[in-house]
């Protein structure tokens, strides 16, 4: 009875096996077909149902941000708006607040514009200082210029 039984599990382990073998056989013709029917759909030129799904999240996905911008940059009456940032704190109030304008926020350029070299009549950023007088300036010749060893030049 004992060898019957190991006969018997023997025989469902291989049928199990068999039918194992056969859903990865069936698995795969499927993967081989789904991936040549999209073969055939980009050369044709058709856009999948998967690429339609992710272009229309992506959309969706762009109106949501362009929406919260949207709501962002409007506030809303009587509020004022701390932002906390890299370059420090901003207090913004609403219009109907009532402030001056000397308190109207003004974009600041980042980063801060290049100084002027010193040199006489010369109008280039500065690229160098003076180590005894610490004057920015852009070249040797405006370095001599204001030390009085050269004629300055009408412009450099």
């Amino acid at each position: 009875m004992a060898e019957q039984k190991t006969k018997l599990s023997e025989v469902e382990q291989q049928s199990k096996k068999a039918e194992a073998a056969q859903r990865r056989r069936m698995q795969s013709e499927k993967a081989a077909r789904e991936a040549e029917a999209e073969a055939i759909r980009k050369i044709r030129g058709q856009d999948s149902g998967r690429k339609k799904k992710e272009e229309k999240m992506r959309r969706r996905r762009d109106e949501v941000v362009q929406a919260k911008a949207a709501r962002a940059d409007v506030l809303g009456p009587n509020t004022v708006r701390w932002v906390i940032g890299p370059s420090g704190t901003t207090v913004i109030f609403s219009d109907d607040i009532g402030l001056p304008h000397m308190f109207n926020s003004v974009p600041c350029s980042y980063p801060p514009p290049r100084e002027k070299c010193a040199g006489p009549n010369c109008t280039n950023t500065y690229k160098y200082r003076d180590s005894k007088s610490r004057l920015p300036l852009c070249s040797l010749h405006c370095y001599k210029a204001i030390h009085g060893k050269i004629q300055p030049l009408i412009t450099c």
